[in-house]
């Protein structure tokens, strides 16, 4: 029953999908359950190309895709561009670390991370309605790699904080939950990518967490659970962009 609980615990700090009542949960059983997060994303990404594949024969592709980002944003809960924002707000101050954590925890946002935000959907419409509906593993794999990306961050990254989500999980995920999810995101590249793009793809994916987190525990000290969720969105942004950048 072990993986079943893991499943629904990692549905229900990503999501919004109700979940049944979970009992005992420890912060061990939270920890393993990353997992399952890039088969979420896999999730998440289905939802996305079925929406945006139903409503295209109907409207013009960007209408479409304002339609379908909006419902797989929601599906989040918008967790991952909170923690975006939030980051913005942090770096943009430009405070000392310990002003900047502050920011970065304070539930209001700023004009940077509004920015940032705002930007960051654009940027993520824009490339959604420039990619064909007719082929599903773009919006699929992007949201499966950014997922695994935050695994990673978790797993090579201290904590900025002694208490938080950050401290829950940085540098105290098991290491066999980053070698099973690593080899899901990369076995699933495998199989539905040509080689040269999922080349380019786990490229992107481990440049950018290592790039993103260096400049988070340089800038921090650590990560947080916003700098997670800043990650993922960036991932994505890079991500359907680099599609946009194949050829079918």
């Amino acid at each position: 029953m072990a993986p079943i609980r893991w499943f629904l615990l990692a549905l229900q700090l990503t999501t919004i999908v109700p979940v049944p009542s979970i009992p005992r949960v420890t912060e061990q059983h939270i920890r393993q359950c990353v997992v399952f997060f890039p088969v979420i994303g896999i999730f998440l990404g289905l939802l996305l190309w079925m929406v945006q594949a139903a409503l295209s024969p109907h409207m013009s592709r960007f209408p479409a895709s304002v339609v379908s980002l909006s419902i797989y944003t929601l599906a989040t809960g918008a967790l991952h561009l909170d923690g975006l924002m939030d980051v913005a707000d942090a770096i943009g101050s430009r405070r000392p670390r310990e002003a900047a954590l502050e920011i970065m925890k304070d539930s209001r946002v700023g004009a940077i991370g509004v920015m940032a935000g705002v930007l960051t959907m654009m940027g993520k419409l824009a490339a959604i309605s420039s990619l064909s509906p007719h082929r599903w593993v773009p919006f699929v794999v992007v949201p499966m790699m950014s997922r695994l990306g935050m695994v990673w961050m978790m797993a090579i990254a201290p904590s900025a904080r002694n208490h938080g989500l950050g401290a829950l999980f940085a540098q105290k995920v098991p290491w066999w939950t980053v070698a099973v999810s690593t080899c899901i995101g990369t076995g699933v590249c495998l199989l539905v990518l040509p080689i040269r793009e999922c080349v380019w793809v786990l490229f992107y994916s481990l440049v950018t967490v290592l790039l993103f987190t260096g400049w988070m525990v340089r800038r921090f000290g650590g990560t947080t659970g916003d700098t997670y969720g800043a990650l993922n969105e960036g991932m994505e942004w890079i991500g359907w962009l680099l599609f946009v950048s194949f050829r079918d």
